[in-house]
């Protein structure tokens, strides 16, 4: 196996500051004074007009300005979800709800009762459910507001995904979302939904949802309130740009074995089972655990190198295969077609 999958990272620890823009233009769309707002963050810069000075900030800027944001609109949710204002405190305290629950599924039915209970409604119909499929195998989490409202849907669903990284955080692992359903029509900037969803999202649905693996409501919380204070420092990169790294999932650990590189041959599941020092009944069993499987995590690499690839300018679609492993291009357009329901050049 090469050095570089046992030590590469798969993930970054930087903003682009097209992130910070797009707070900036919230704030502006609701007739804030955004200037007050980058002296109170402590934001070094004017994103809006210094556009030259740098392509990232760090993920402490960025929080700081998103947690100024939320305390100008008094809305948790910035904005963007229009069924109901998130007074600031909201979110800790739903955590805060969650923490001593026995395991996932019954923190998220807790967090769906406060939400029932204690959120303010701006006068519409909210239905948020958790549901298991008849297999057992697949867990739903839905939530609609207004349906009279196509053209917010979509920012809606990825609030959603926003909570299931809370969600994998409380558990200390992250839960894969294998398909996402929208309750409006795609919208004409996608990007948005691209980076909360590297998986199929269907529009035009009943309502917003999101799918993964049933096994994992049944992991335990491995979180407290001293953990949860340090967390919501930096909640707003975690839940937005990049989920927080665990140390305690095995597919973490797998994720940081095999690296980003994919043109050398990964572990097979019995080297795999040496670099873990597990078994191969232990590693299945962790891995049934966490909802996935070695093929599942490797499917994921390799799609998660190619949406990053195919971001850049300069490689064709036949180069960005050969970088994640595939020889045959065809192989591999039928294999991204798989993963994100979007072929290489349609997601370009």
């Amino acid at each position: 196996m090469s050095g570089s999958h046992a030590t590469a990272k798969w993930y970054n620890e930087s903003v682009p500051v097209e992130f910070t823009r797009a707070l900036l233009a919230q704030a502006q769309a609701h007739g804030k004074d955004v200037d007050a707002m980058l002296r109170a963050a402590r934001f070094p810069f004017d994103p809006l007009r210094q556009r030259a000075q740098t392509t990232c900030v760090s993920p402490e800027q960025y929080s700081r300005l998103c947690v100024e944001l939320v305390r100008t609109l008094n809305d948790e949710s910035a904005g963007v979800m229009p069924d109901v204002q998130t007074p600031v405190g909201t979110t800790r305290l739903i955590l805060l709800t969650m923490l001593n629950s026995s395991n996932l599924a019954a923190a998220m039915r807790r967090s769906i009762e406060f939400n029932a209970a204690c959120r303010v409604r701006q006068g519409v119909e909210i239905s948020n459910q958790l549901e298991i499929d008849a297999s057992g195998k697949l867990a739903t989490l839905s939530y609609l507001c207004s349906d009279d409202l196509p053209e917010v849907q979509h920012s809606v669903l990825c609030n959603l995904a926003m909570w299931m990284r809370f969600a994998g955080w409380l558990i200390g692992q992250h839960i894969d979302i294998s398909e996402a359903r929208c309750a409006g029509p795609e919208p004409a900037f996608t990007a948005g939904i691209r980076h909360f969803f590297p998986c199929p999202v269907k529009y035009g649905q009943a309502v917003n949802s999101v799918t993964f693996s049933a096994r994992l409501l049944e992991a335990e919380l491995v979180r407290d309130e001293a953990e949860l204070s340090e967390f919501l420092k930096l909640a707003p990169y975690h839940v937005i740009i990049e989920p927080k790294a665990s140390t305690l999932s095995v597919t973490q650990r797998i994720r940081n074995i095999l690296g980003s590189d994919f043109r050398t041959e990964m572990p097979s599941f019995e080297e795999l089972t040496g670099l873990l020092n597990m078994s191969a009944r232990t590693l299945r069993r962790r891995l049934e655990k966490e909802g996935t499987s070695y093929q599942r995590i490797k499917d994921n690499a390799r799609r998660d190198a190619a949406i990053s690839l195919l971001s850049r300018d300069g490689l064709t679609v036949s180069e960005v295969a050969e970088r994640v492993g595939f020889s045959d291009p065809s192989a591999f357009h039928r294999s991204f077609k798989k993963w994100t329901g979007l072929s290489p050049g349609s997601y370009r």
